[in-house]
C-alpha cells in the first residue's frame, strides 16, 4: 500500500460519497471504482479521512487490506468539502500547495478557505 496521501483522491472520494451516500445506503470503499485510483489508494484515503474525523465508517481490520464501509460524512468533512468543492478554488489551492513539500488536510482546507475568501472579496470589489 502506498503511504502518500493523494489530495486529488481525497477530494474525488469525498465528492463521490457526498453524491452517493444516503441514510439507507452505505458504500464499500473496497469495491469502489473511482477514476484511475487503485483500491489501495482509495482505502488509504478513506483511512486518513476517518482519522481526520471527516468520515464515519465501519472498519474491519482483520483483513488485508482492511474492509471499510462508508456510512456518513461528518460535519467537519462537509466543511472541508465545501472549501475544496469549487474547481477554480481547488486548482488555485493545488497551485499553492504544489510550492510546499508537506501539506496536511487541515492545511489544504485552510488554504482553500483563504482562496475562496479572496475570490469572494474580489467579486465584492473589496480587493
Amino acid at each position: 500500500i502506498i503511504m502518500k496521501l493523494n489530495h486529488e483522491c481525497v477530494r474525488d472520494l469525498l465528492l463521490y460519497l457526498e453524491d452517493n451516500l444516503s441514510y439507507n445506503k452505505s458504500i464499500s470503499i473496497n469495491s469502489l471504482t473511482l477514476k484511475s485510483y487503485s483500491q489501495e489508494e482509495l482505502i488509504y484515503c478513506a483511512e486518513k479521512l476517518i482519522e481526520a474525523n471527516y468520515l464515519i465508517c465501519t472498519k474491519a481490520d482483520g483483513y488485508q487490506p482492511p474492509l471499510i464501509v462508508a456510512r456518513s460524512i461528518t460535519y467537519s468533512g462537509h466543511q472541508f468539502l465545501d472549501n475544496i468543492r469549487d474547481n477554480t478554488v481547488w486548482k488555485e489551492t493545488q497551485n499553492i500547495l504544489s510550492k510546499v513539500t508537506s501539506t496536511s488536510l487541515s492545511f489544504a482546507s485552510n488554504i482553500a478557505s483563504q482562496v475562496l475568501s479572496n475570490i469572494i472579496s474580489k467579486q465584492m470589489g473589496l480587493n
